[in-house]
């Protein structure tokens, strides 16, 4: 699940990529509804492996203490 939340997150940086190169309607319309869904759904993605991982349970380990 990670590895999907890589890939959205590098179609994001994709499809911002022309955005910076030439700023005009086309790139930021691109950007708009490719990047930010993307992006979003990179972010989701990440959370739900996380939380599959126990991240976000009360009693989970703190990071300094896995063994």
């Amino acid at each position: 699940m990670k590895y999907v939340a890589c890939l959205l997150a590098l179609v994001a940086l994709a499809a911002m990529v022309p955005m910076l190169v030439q700023l005009d309607g086309e790139t930021a319309i691109i950007f708009s509804f490719i990047g930010l869904p993307a992006v979003g759904l990179a972010l989701a993605a990440y959370v739900l492996a996380r939380w599959r991982e126990g991240a976000f349970h009360i009693n989970a380990p703190s990071p300094g203490n896995r063994s």
